[in-house]
């Protein structure tokens, strides 16, 4: 069986045009024990969507070569069932309206609140709940401690 033909198997794609964003919050998900892949560019994205059966995608507006709405909107054209996060940095109420018109699961800005996103991941996969709860949340307390 290809990668592609597995179920939704706590498979994350992490995309932001910050590179060292993309791989902080990647590197969270990879100790919570997800399969977190961190992007800079909505071709990227694109290409790893095709290869992996993706559970879930945290996107980011702002991409080195597409908003994060087209990559958004190319994402859901192959696969519409696609749980997506979006993040920004951008505060303006126009921006979470677009967002929120491309039907996503949760709309969060920089920085990331993680126990928000959290609480999401286990919606997410909730097959996973007892092992994924506060997971992320647990981790972070564990940063500044």
């Amino acid at each position: 069986m290809s990668p592609r033909e597995t179920s939704r198997a706590r498979w994350i794609l992490v995309a932001d045009g910050d590179k060292s964003a993309a791989d902080r919050l990647a590197g969270i998900l990879l100790r919570a024990r997800f399969r977190a892949y961190p992007v800079a560019s909505g071709l990227e994205a694109l290409r790893l969507a095709q290869r992996y059966r993706l559970g879930l995608a945290i996107v980011d507006v702002g991409l080195l070569d597409m908003t994060g709405f087209d990559l958004v909107r190319r994402l859901r054209s192959g696969a519409p069932e696609l749980p997506v996060v979006v993040t920004t940095g951008d505060y303006r109420p126009t921006t979470e309206v677009e967002a929120r018109q491309l039907g996503i699961v949760q709309y969060l800005h920089k920085p990331v609140d993680l126990e928000r996103l959290d609480k999401v991941v286990v919606r997410v996969f909730p097959g996973d709940a007892e092992a994924t709860s506060n997971a992320t949340v647990s981790y972070t307390a564990r940063l500044h401690a």
